[in-house]
């Protein structure tokens, strides 16, 4: 695996720490503990990093005292730091990161086990040392602290040791100090160590992901003191680091979070039948133990996490990922409560687009989540074989009155197709959302293919699930706004189905133009499974989707003859929203594009073979592009080298949701 490829570890409340396997800082985000001061949100970087440097007496050498640094840093104006070369092993779990090193002396290698752990449920990490070593040696430990939103940066010379309050922290065999920055309280606890309270600046930090992105690369930091530690020849010793949000009083350090994930991968595999293949069953298990990682807690409830590092809990990201994560991992109680916590937040007939990442109102500008949070209410009542809870009966009937009747956004039913309409040409309503400094790169405003299938199978899927008199009025609603698909939306590019019906004003009349853009959305007509076109119609989508759109780590979303489409994802902010729904694949969109394969040929064993060969392959990527994870997106367009190039979050709900969801529904047998 690539040294620069990145690990994170997450807490359960929206907290978590982050970083790659050389221990580089590289992003904003990158440190040893962002804590959620509301969960899941209002994240800020309390530690950074840990500046390790031992620092060996060699006798009869031109360099008497040798000093190597376990963490490198970049400062401004210097070149990009060579990996440690005493870097040998790295290894991870779902609550701790391992680093191994041999650092070669005249009497042999000092080895030293560095173990980053986090805490369930709780604001808090610890660095872990076991050291031996051949010779004398010391080690100093510098914690380096930003106490910021997790979002910003402390630019160069915003920040001096006078900003912070520093005092001692007085426990038994404990030496260390509470910092703190405004609402902001950081604990730092070490045993076995000595505690040195000489503060300094480590001023120009650089940190490149930031430069790639045309963002703001430079960060100062505050090093409080350091601890210190001796290292005894022939000795073995064992250093400990605390550091916890300030604000935490008792803290359980054996969490339960290794016997959960075992028993979601247990669940999982369960739910694919068993299957015999090592490898099918490796892939299906290393899905399932990522799952874990976007769980949170929200107000005495539960919520899912968009992506790591930046997203808060979006609807539409945690209605798509539910299944996956929840209920084919056997979490079906967290799927209820979850499901409720977006009912609870249900304004003008929708849920939340977005909870707010500083924890103000929450965003509305979604004409899909709602739609998924339907799908999601079915899918988990035919899980679990439950009814519909009265809380959720309520709010899939709110919903379906405000779209029929028209909300917000210009979302509503048109009378004259039974379709819905939604947005305008400043909005972006739909999955394909990039919009900056006025520009709305994908607007689909109108009468997106998805979100007529997403309302059809919505309107099916509440008829079966309510026992009121209305079933029937429903199912005519959606068979209606089917045959209006039929007339309307088929036979478009490649022979696929219409992306998007724009609306165009004429003198006397309003005009549906059919969109000429072959994207990917028609595959959820194919694969929403109360969505039943014909079986004509099926194919020609499907082959117009895998011809021209499948890559081998998911879907691009647009087609590569159009003059819109984007190679690669790379430059400004601007720049990236240009090309992040015009060409760049989607990994989540495999799983969609799977499904619709085998509803389409009826779940025989070539669609069946040929998903589980796709999604391996996509899932394979967890070794080597991202430790663990999925990535949010790739390059539309192979490198040098033949491989798609990962960018955007390197840990994405739908994308590893999506990918075991599909994975193990084409593998059981009925």
């Amino acid at each position: 695996m690539n040294d620069q490829a990145e690990w994170v570890l997450t807490m359960g409340n929206g907290s978590f720490a982050m970083g790659s396997i050389d221990a580089t800082p590289r992003r904003r985000y990158h440190g040893l503990l962002i804590a959620s001061q509301s969960p899941p949100v209002r994240r800020a970087v309390l530690v950074s990093a840990m500046d390790e440097c031992v620092r060996i007496q060699q006798e009869h050498c031109c360099t008497p005292q040798l000093a190597i640094h376990l963490t490198r840093f970049r400062f401004a104006d210097q070149d990009a730091p060579e990996t440690m070369p005493g870097l040998v092993g790295f290894e991870s779990d779902p609550e701790s990161a391992s680093w191994t090193y041999h650092i070669p002396t005249q009497q042999g290698a000092i080895s030293i086990r560095k173990t980053l752990r986090v805490c369930d449920r709780t604001n808090a990490s610890v660095l872990e040392y076991e050291i031996q070593s051949p010779v004398d040696a010391s080690m100093t430990l510098t914690p380096l602290v930003a106490m910021r939103d997790f979002h910003e940066l402390n630019h160069q010379g915003s920040i001096c040791a006078e900003d912070f309050q520093i005092s001692p922290i007085k426990e038994p065999a404990v030496q260390g100090v509470s910092v703190s920055r405004g609402e902001l309280t950081l604990g730092l606890r070490g045993v076995q160590t000595d505690w040195n309270d000489s503060t300094s600046i480590y001023s120009d930090i650089r940190l490149d992901h930031e430069s790639l992105r045309g963002q703001p690369d430079r960060e100062d930091l505050l090093a409080p003191g350091h601890w210190s530690v001796q290292i005894r020849k022939g000795n073995s010793q064992h250093v400990r680091l605390e550091m916890q949000d300030g604000h935490e009083s008792r803290i359980d350090w054996n969490g339960n979070k290794q016997s959960r994930v075992r028993s979601t991968i247990d669940h999982a595999l369960r739910a694919a039948g068993n299957p015999d293949d090592p490898a099918l069953r490796e892939s299906i298990a290393m899905l399932a133990c990522a799952s874990d990682a976007y769980v949170v807690d929200r107000n005495d409830s539960t919520s899912i996490i968009a992506g790591y590092p930046w997203f808060s809990d979006w609807g539409r990201d945690t209605m798509i990922a539910l299944p996956g994560l929840l209920l084919v991992t056997g979490r079906h109680d967290e799927a209820l409560a979850t499901l409720s916590t977006f009912a609870a937040a249900i304004e003008h007939g929708l849920i939340p687009n977005r909870f707010d990442d500083d924890d103000g109102p929450a965003h509305y500008n979604t004409v899909d989540a709602s739609l998924w949070f339907i799908h999601a209410c079915a899918q988990w009542c035919e899980a679990t074989g439950n009814p519909l809870p009265k809380n959720l009966d309520d709010a899939c009937a709110t919903i379906i009155n405000a779209y029929t009747q028209g909300t917000i956004h210009n979302i509503g039913v048109d009378p004259g197709d039974g379709l819905v309409v939604a947005g305008s040409e400043d909005t972006q309503l739909t999955w394909m959302d990039a919009q900056r400094d006025g520009v709305t790169f994908t607007p689909r405003h109108g009468k997106p293919i998805e979100i007529q299938a997403l309302w059809i199978n919505a309107l099916r899927c509440f008829a079966k699930l309510t026992n009121t008199s209305s079933s029937n009025t429903l199912l005519n609603q959606a068979d209606f706004a089917q045959s209006s698909v039929e007339s309307l939306m088929t036979k478009g590019p490649s022979r696929g189905l219409v992306d998007c019906l724009i609306p165009m004003n004429h003198t006397r009349a309003l005009h549906w133009e059919r969109s000429s853009e072959l994207r990917p959305n028609q595959l959820f007509a194919l694969s929403l499974p109360n969505v039943q076109l014909p079986i004509a119609i099926r194919d020609d989508s499907i082959r117009a989707v895998w011809d021209s759109l499948l890559t081998p780590v998911g879907v691009r979303t647009l087609a590569p003859n159009n003059p819109q489409y984007h190679t690669h994802y790379m430059g400004s902010l601007l720049d990236r929203d240009a090309a992040y729904h015009n060409g760049t694949v989607w990994p989540w969109l495999l799983g969609p594009a799977c499904e619709a394969l085998m509803r389409t040929r009826g779940f025989d064993d070539v669609s069946r073979t040929t998903s589980i060969q796709r999604l391996s392959t996509l899932a394979s990527k967890m070794r080597t592009d991202s430790v663990g994870q999925l990535h949010e997106i790739y390059d539309a367009e192979p490198n040098e080298s033949g491989h798609h190039r990962p960018d955007g979050c390197p840990a994405q709900a739908w994308s590893i949701a999506e990918t075991l969801r599909v994975l193990v529904l084409a593998s059981k047998r009925d």
